[in-house]
Formats: structure tokens, C-alpha cells, sequence
């Protein structure tokens, strides 16, 4: 077989999985079970659905005019967000509790910058893996972290002055986002406390 002719099966194999695949979606989507009806009425529906799914256009819509995948997605149930963990005590340090929670935050910063400065770029991951980083899991094993009323949990996160776990925010190998809860502990309402 030529050069062309196998890029030419290539190109049609894919064609053909993509095709398998947007019918496989299609059809599920069609059978995805209504709420609070029972088989007989289920089966019914999707009949219903079925037939009216196929226009002499040959696209394909629902009995409402809306495409079926719509009407899947609107019934499907709700996905609530994870309620929130326990709240962890982190033990408090002299400079946590005497230090103002805006001048220990602007520590943090102060402590990535110093890391930027000797690496080159600011660590980069979760939250345990920047904590890490700073704690000498870096190419020269320096302790970036000071008695500076930034603290540590037992997951190894690093915690603003009410013991919620910071949100690092890479904009860029040299700016990061260090974000506080607040008081109130919850992300991204009116008391959080933000440095870069």
C-alpha cells in the first residue's frame, strides 16, 4: 500500500470512530431514564423520542423541537459541591497570634518570592506540594519557611491565621496568587485576603 493510501485508511478510521461514537452518545442520550416515571411510560417515551428524533431532513430533533441530548441534560439531577471537612486546629506560634493577619500573609509572598529568587521561577502545584517545596524538597534543600506566623497542618498545607489552607494561584512562572478565606473561612467572599 502507498503513502497516500494509508493516510488515507488513517483519516477514514478515524472518521469511522467518530461517527460510532456521536451515534453511541445520541442513542444513550435518548435512553437516559425520565424522573419519576415508571419502565412502561419510560419505554413509551423513548418510542415517542425515537420516532420523532428522525425529520425527513434527517437531523435531529426531540418531540419538544429541542435536541433529545438537551432534554438528558436538563433531567439529570443537580450535583451538589462536597460539604466542607472537619475543621482542623493548627497549633498557634507567638508571631500567628501577635502578627497582624494582612502582615503574616504578605510573609507567605515575601517567602515565594525569596524561592523565585534562588530557583529562578516560584514553586508550582497543590497546596501541599508548594508547602514541600519551601520546606527543603527543592534542588538545595532550603528551609524557606521562617517564624513568620505562617503555619503548617497535619496535611502539610500551609494555613492563613484561622488554620483554612491558602489557594496558590500560578499566574505565571514569576506571579502568584496567595489567597485567604478570612475569618469566615469560606474562599472568595467579601473578607478574603489577597497578596501576589
Amino acid at each position: 500500500m502507498t503513502r497516500q493510501g494509508q493516510i488515507a485508511l488513517a483519516i477514514f478510521s478515524v472518521a469511522a470512530v467518530l461517527l460510532f461514537l456521536q451515534v453511541t452518545h445520541r442513542r444513550h442520550a435518548l435512553q437516559v431514564p425520565l424522573p419519576g416515571a415508571d419502565s412502561s411510560s419510560q419505554d413509551e417515551a423513548f418510542n415517542q423520542r425515537g420516532t420523532s428524533a428522525r425529520s425527513t431532513s434527517g437531523s435531529t430533533v426531540g418531540p419538544s423541537g429541542q435536541e433529545p441530548v438537551l432534554d438528558a441534560v436538563a433531567s439529570a439531577p443537580r450535583i451538589q459541591p462536597p460539604a466542607q471537612g472537619p475543621v482542623t486546629t493548627v497549633p498557634e506560634t507567638t508571631e500567628s497570634v501577635s502578627l497582624p493577619p494582612k502582615t503574616i500573609l504578605e510573609n507567605m509572598g515575601r517567602t515565594i518570592q525569596q524561592y523565585a529568587s534562588m530557583f529562578g521561577e516560584n514553586p508550582v502545584g497543590t497546596n501541599p506540594e508548594i508547602t514541600s517545596a519551601l520546606q527543603g524538597d527543592n534542588p538545595k534543600h532550603i528551609n524557606f519557611l521562617k517564624q513568620d506566623g505562617n503555619r503548617v497542618n497535619e496535611k502539610g498545607e500551609l494555613v492563613d491565621p484561622w488554620g483554612t489552607p491558602y489557594f496558590f494561584h500560578q499566574i505565571s512562572s514569576h506571579e502568584m496568587e496567595i489567597r485567604s478565606a478570612g475569618p469566615d473561612r469560606v474562599m472568595y467572599t467579601g473578607d478574603d485576603l489577597v497578596t501576589k
